[in-house]
């Protein structure tokens, strides 16, 4: 396929942007790492344990000690989940669920330490991503912060399925200290350069052309649905506010609309494809981003624990009046 690629620089929130190289970190140095957070972020430390009995040690002692460490973060758990699931048939449920969302985020959080098992990962759902991509056309791959949705790129490079992603600038401006910072080095590294290479990491602020040039040239770009904005769509049962993204840029692209989710399977992170959507039988972008949101209603409505981040400030709390109610809900 055919690369789209400017070779003049630019600086987006501070960081220093050329598309022919991709972003270019600012500083990568981490200060004020315990030794504790060291040793629990370096690989050889993971590699010494097997991870089924680290998942399993995850799930004894994660909520304890992130209980310890954070004591509001149950109260916050409980309260995002009452949020979530307000006008669906599984809001008696939030606070069981609570419980369950920390720890499959402890869980979560052991496997991202651990790179070298998405070579165990498999994918489902191939014939939808032939379907998006026939006549040589480009697609939206669109996915929810569900699951590990840190490991999409990486789960799709290792089987052949090629694309650029978008990204925030965060990960190249400099480290936070301590864990955090190592954290995000660890995930822009892994899980974005030596997928991708940086060339094919688009930072979310860049230049707004970018995208659909790159459709138009016939490549597919990956994006999150979910992410607050300013755009009304019907999702579990209210309207939230969502970026349009998306939606707008398949239309404009007259390219199909690529969903995917990951699951959790013990050590194993396995992806599936949904069927593809496509703006010409579908009607205006937000008629796409209402059907976009409605594809992901029964993943979330199912595996809610799987939600990986709260969305707070929104979109959860931005809500009117519910008038669509989610799969599921009587109306």
């Amino acid at each position: 396929m055919n690369q789209v690629r400017s070779a003049e620089p630019d600086r987006q929130m501070g960081v220093l942007l050329d598309e022919a190289r991709g972003p270019v970190p600012q500083d990568d140095r981490v200060a004020d790492v315990s030794l504790p957070a060291r040793l629990y972020a370096s690989k050889h430390t993971h590699r010494l344990i097997p991870a089924e009995l680290a998942l399993a040690l995850a799930a004894a002692a994660g909520p304890a000690v992130r209980q310890r460490r954070n004591p509001g973060e149950r109260y916050g758990a409980r309260q995002f989940m009452t949020d979530l699931l307000t006008y669906t048939p599984r809001a008696g449920e939030a606070g069981a669920l609570a419980d369950r969302w920390l720890l499959e985020k402890s869980q979560v959080r052991e496997l991202f330490w651990r790179p070298w098992l998405l070579q165990k990962s498999r994918v489902t759902g191939t014939e939808h991503w032939h379907a998006a991509h026939a006549g040589g056309q480009g697609c939206v791959i669109v996915y929810g912060h569900f699951g590990a949705s840190w490991a999409i790129s990486a789960i799709l490079e290792r089987h052949g399925f090629e694309h650029y992603a978008v990204v925030s600038p965060h990960f190249w401006q400099p480290m936070p200290p301590g864990y955090e910072g190592l954290a995000i080095l660890h995930r822009r590294r892994e899980y974005g350069e030596k997928v991708l290479g940086n060339a094919r990491l688009v930072l979310s602020n860049g230049r707004p052309t970018r995208l659909l040039e790159l459709l138009l040239a016939g490549e597919s770009v990956g994006l999150a649905f979910d992410v607050p904005g300013y755009a009304a769509t019907p999702f579990l049962g209210r309207m939230v506010a969502l970026g349009g993204g998306p939606a707008t840029l398949a239309a404009k692209a007259k390219a199909k609309v690529l969903p995917l989710t990951v699951h959790r399977h013990g050590s194993r992170l396995d992806l599936s494809f949904f069927p593809p959507l496509d703006p010409a039988t579908i009607g205006d972008p937000m008629s796409l981003r209402a059907e976009i949101a409605r594809t992901f209603e029964p993943v979330v409505l199912a595996h809610p624990e799987m939600v990986e981040l709260p969305w707070y400030p929104s979109p959860l709390v931005t809500e009117v009046n519910p008038q669509n109610p989610p799969v599921g809900a009587e109306r």
